[in-house]
């Protein structure tokens, strides 16, 4: 809620309230230079088109107010159709969002992730607007797979269970890492979390970053054009979000913390 707090805090500064006149001291005046007894008719004015609107200063305040109220509403309040619950806790980063919210919808079963077309490490920058990064641990990852779905495109790094990497209910496989370029879509990732989750707002490797955990959390997407993808609306375990430059990256699994904080500092 701080984008919200500094908008309101930017706009009490830029009312421009004229000064309380002293109307006290001029009222007394004319009444003592009115004979007793008289009225002192109201004086003739001729209106002018800009008489009927508010200060300059006041009208640009309004509309700022007014332009925080359509973000708030279109970008706080509604990521998905009939859940409007008050949220709890709210962080952003360059490319996704996070929701702590008292009540989520239900839960969708579980079903196979479409991560889009299989590629290689090799092929994958062809399709790419960026250059992928890819953790020296735990090493080559078992699937590379390019999506269309963000501007930009989007990069999964799929590795199976090991030592190390549990096997997550939510997708099947010890780690999978996803990659896109944040600064094209400032929301493209969207993430619900209950209030038994924990989110943790870090810094790694220089940047802005968060971890979520504790509680399975609602992972979707928001498409370029501003409308929430509700058939790609899945559950997620724990999640390491993370801006890397211009890149988002997101490392998702059954690890905690600290295994995720060791395989972030092996990108590459």
């Amino acid at each position: 809620m701080r984008d919200l707090e500094q908008t309101l805090t930017r706009i009490g500064q830029e009312l421009d309230w004229p000064e309380t006149p002293d109307l006290a001291s001029s009222v007394t005046a004319r009444l003592h230079a009115m004979p007793t007894g008289a009225v002192e008719p109201a004086p003739r004015r001729r209106f002018r088109p800009g008489d009927l609107l508010p200060p300059a200063g006041f009208r640009r305040a309004l509309v700022l107010a007014l332009v925080s109220l359509l973000v708030l509403s279109g970008a706080v309040f509604a990521a998905v159709p009939g859940v409007r619950d008050a949220v709890l806790e709210f962080v952003g980063l360059q490319g996704a969002t996070i929701e702590r919210r008292e009540v989520l919808p239900p839960a969708p079963p579980l079903r196979a992730l479409d991560l889009g077309t299989r590629t290689t490490l090799a092929d994958a920058p062809d399709r790419l607007a960026f250059d992928p990064l890819v953790p020296a641990d735990p090493g080559e990852p078992d699937g590379v797979y390019v999506s269309e779905r963000a501007p930009g495109g989007e990069l999964s790094l799929a590795y199976r269970a090991r030592p190390g990497l549990p096997r997550a209910r939510t997708t099947g496989l010890g780690l999978l890492v996803t990659e896109i370029r944040g600064d094209l879509m400032p929301d493209f990732f969207q993430k619900l979390a209950p209030q038994a989750a924990t989110i943790e707002q870090l810094t790694v490797a220089g940047e802005p970053a968060a971890w979520i955990e504790g509680a399975e959390h609602f992972f979707f997407y928001r498409a370029p054009s501003g409308e929430v993808v509700e058939d790609e609306l899945r559950l997620a375990q724990n999640v390491l979000l993370m801006q890397r430059g211009r890149l988002l990256v997101r490392l998702e699994g059954a690890f905690d913390r600290d295994r995720a904080l060791e395989i972030a500092a092996s990108l590459h």
